[in-house]
């Protein structure tokens, strides 16, 4: 259950279903993301039976499903990824969206991770149309000369909110605080920017078990993901664009007090069930949000040996903890 790159080949169940889900547009009802793709492969990731894969396929072509009305555009997007390789093809599409990873609360940031994962073509093409089709440029600075680390400044922003911010998906809103902006601009970007920011949200979400700390930690490990495929100075601009939006995302799930080192510590300490237990019961939630977050949480604890991620997946499979 570590592996963050499946192989695919032309034949296999994943590969089939990942071409098939083309065929549908990246959201539905006008306003929400299509996670058909990124609970595929996150399956694949946990173990799961082809069978799974495809009840999960046929569950969403039967319910929340619309057709794609842009194939003109994905089509040719996927013909430039063959001709010139993914990675250039980052390469020129990146730049004006790493001002953006929150976009849709990170659902194309997320769908390109997993796209990336699954080395599919198409997948990486309709993410990109998608961050690219519906934007959000919160007009917050990235910061260039802070002094601050980010979980230093995220105690000082919940200081500020002393339990008396409302919970809110509107992101721009938050984002127009000035409290937040001056929060964001003191924030100190370097190399070790990215760990700081993998682990401020698992400490976040571990605090506020809430769907948007959720979003913060697929995203996050999505984020990582993809600046793998970048050059140094395109991977450095996407992580500071990161760290506004994280921000922001973490004052509009209420700025929380995030539990502090030692409360940490002991929740690390309790009698959690095993990796196979956690993965087997992801694999058979009918909701992606379950299998998203299990799968990240089992990759990134591989990554890190960090159990705070095994209590994360605890709890979305059972609650635990």
């Amino acid at each position: 259950m570590t592996s963050t790159t499946t192989t695919l080949s032309t034949e296999s169940t994943l590969a089939r279903l990942l071409d098939e889900e083309l065929a549908f547009s990246a959201t539905f009802n006008g306003r929400y993301s299509n996670h058909l793709p990124m609970a595929l492969v996150a399956l694949d990731q946990l173990g799961a039976p082809t069978a799974a894969l495809e009840v999960t396929f046929d569950a969403y072509a039967q319910g929340a499903s619309e057709p794609r009305a842009d194939r003109a555009a994905l089509d040719e997007r996927i013909a430039e990824i063959e001709r010139d390789g993914i990675d250039a093809t980052l390469a020129r599409c990146i730049p004006p969206l790493s001002r953006g990873p929150g976009t849709r609360l990170f659902h194309p940031l997320i769908r390109l991770g997993y796209g990336l994962d699954a080395e599919h073509d198409g997948q990486v093409a309709a993410a990109l149309l998608d961050w690219e089709e519906h934007l959000l440029d919160l007009s917050i600075d990235v910061p260039t000369s802070g002094t601050r680390r980010l979980r230093a400044v995220a105690d000082g922003v919940a200081a500020q909110a002393d339990g008396d911010w409302d919970r809110t998906f509107d992101l721009t809103e938050v984002a127009s605080r000035p409290e937040v902006q001056a929060a964001v601009a003191d924030v100190r970007i370097d190399a070790s920017t990215l760990d700081e920011l993998a682990a401020f949200v698992i400490a976040a979400h571990i605090t506020a078990d809430d769907f948007i700390t959720l979003h913060m930690v697929t995203g996050a490990r999505a984020l990582r993901t993809v600046v793998a495929h970048l050059a140094p100075s395109l991977a450095a601009a996407l992580i500071a664009g990161a760290v506004p939006i994280m921000t922001v995302a973490y004052a509009a799930a209420g700025a929380p007090a995030i539990l502090d080192d030692a409360e940490l510590d002991e929740l690390r300490h309790r009698d959690l069930p095993s990796r196979t237990e956690i993965a087997e019961q992801a694999a058979r939630s009918s909701d992606a949000h379950v299998i998203k977050l299990a799968n990240t949480a089992l990759v990134e604890e591989a990554r890190t040996g960090d159990l705070l991620y095994r209590l994360a997946a605890a709890r979305v499979v059972d609650h635990r903890g």
